[in-house]
């Protein structure tokens, strides 16, 4: 059999070659100007810091993530000429409570015409504790290799108080602040700037601060006896008249200094003034009383023997209950037609105890009426009203109730 042979030029003539070129050469052209589109825009890869935004200001963060890694797409001009401040990774911390724990995403803003491409991590867990900030006394730990003969005296600490700042349960951690100055910094006698430790009961979860960081400390060794200052206690004996009463007292100085062994010097909490008789007091008084010295042997007061002891007094009240006082009705021409409810009240009544105690209401003149002028309408509600001429030795404190009903009575 003989083959038929071909033609290339009427092959490439034909309908379906120039169909065939045509499509080959518009997916050549598409490959190409894609390709020179791609190759104008690139990927991006860097660090970003992580915002908190709307965070309560009484919470804070446990354990927070600091920064994510982002990967953003754009035109390559100008994303080798980004400003990173421009690009921000934040959490929306708003209407979080805290106490609790939140899974949330992790948003990017970016200049309009970039894409973000990844964040990672997408999301983060929040763990938010509460915030708070306790006052704590700063003490003072003195060395122990204080020379033999040596006391150390002038202790001042300012401020005397520190803030603990952190969450809530941490805080609750810490047992005592603390100054430790040593012998030789006592020895130079100067104000120092010292720093501000805390000892806890229990390592911190999270970061607690003590806020000011630094308190200014002045003292100094001196020689002799190691020396305390101490309160001093008022020693009262007897009763005061019923009618007086105790306001106040006040001694001057209100604390005295001891001088002992430090071991000795422990054990006195408090120096006792002598014993100071107020039965017969019925004003106010100023007595100088002597200093008891304190019961520990080898321990002394130092340069004070005795105090000023002002002693304020106030008159005392009390408080009397009188049932079942009857209501007069005034007012009214003729207060037999008229019927109250209730028909008698309880008044409380206050003065100097002495006379409270003795109290006879008819005696005193105590009196409970209601003005019925101008009551036309019935039943009517009436506040109850008091009159006694001893106004000057009593008080009326309660009228219970303070309001009664009044109604005309039934005719017969």
């Amino acid at each position: 059999m003989k083959l038929k042979s071909f033609d290339l030029n009427e092959i490439l003539t034909s309908p379906w070659a120039l169909w065939l070129i045509s499509i080959v050469t518009a997916v050549l052209m598409w490959v190409y100007v894609t390709g020179l589109e791609e190759s104008a825009y690139i990927n991006l890869k860097f660090t970003c810091p992580l915002e908190y935004r709307g965070l309560d200001s009484q919470a804070i963060l446990r354990g927070k993530l600091s920064e994510v890694d982002v990967e953003l797409r754009g035109p390559e001009e100008e994303m080798m000429n980004l400003d990173y401040n421009n690009v921000k990774a934040f959490v929306d911390a708003r209407n979080l409570l805290p106490g609790k724990r939140y899974t949330v995403n992790i948003n990017v803003e970016m200049p309009i015409n970039l894409t973000l491409v990844s964040c990672f991590p997408s999301q983060t867990t929040l763990d938010i504790v509460r915030q708070v900030t306790r006052l704590m006394t700063v003490e003072t730990i003195l060395p122990q290799n204080i020379p033999e003969g040596h006391y150390i005296e002038g202790v001042e600490i300012v401020p005397r108080e520190v803030g603990i700042k952190g969450a809530e349960d941490d805080v609750a951690k810490v047992g005592s602040v603390r100054i430790t100055p040593t012998v030789e910094e006592l020895q130079a006698g100067n104000d120092l700037l010292m720093p501000v430790k805390f000892s806890q009961s229990e390592p911190f979860e999270g970061t607690v601060t003590i806020e000011p960081a630094q308190v200014r400390f002045s003292g100094s060794i001196a020689r002799g006896l190691p020396r305390k200052r101490v309160p001093v206690v008022v020693r009262l004996a007897g009763k005061l008249d019923s009618d007086y009463e105790v306001r106040s007292i006040v001694t001057d100085p209100s604390e005295v200094q001891i001088e002992g062994k430090a071991e000795d010097l422990a054990k006195v909490e408090a120096v006792d003034t002598g014993i100071i008789e107020i039965s017969a007091m019925n004003k106010d008084s100023v007595i100088v009383s002597p200093l008891r010295q304190p019961e520990i042997n080898g321990v002394s007061l130092v340069n004070t023997s005795a105090v000023k002891v002002s002693i304020h007094l106030s008159e005392a009240h009390a408080e009397k209950m009188i049932r079942g006082i009857p209501v007069e009705l005034r007012g009214t021409d003729s207060p037999q037609n008229w019927q109250c409810s209730p028909s008698s009240v309880t008044v409380t009544v206050d003065g100097k105890p002495s006379l409270i105690e003795s109290l006879d209401p008819e005696n005193a003149g105590l009196k409970v009426f209601a003005d019925m002028t101008n009551i036309f309408m019935t039943p009517a509600t009436i506040p109850v009203r008091t009159e006694m001429p001893s106004q000057d030795l009593f008080r009326i404190v309660r009228i219970e109730p303070q309001n009664i009903t009044v109604n005309t009575k039934a005719v017969r």
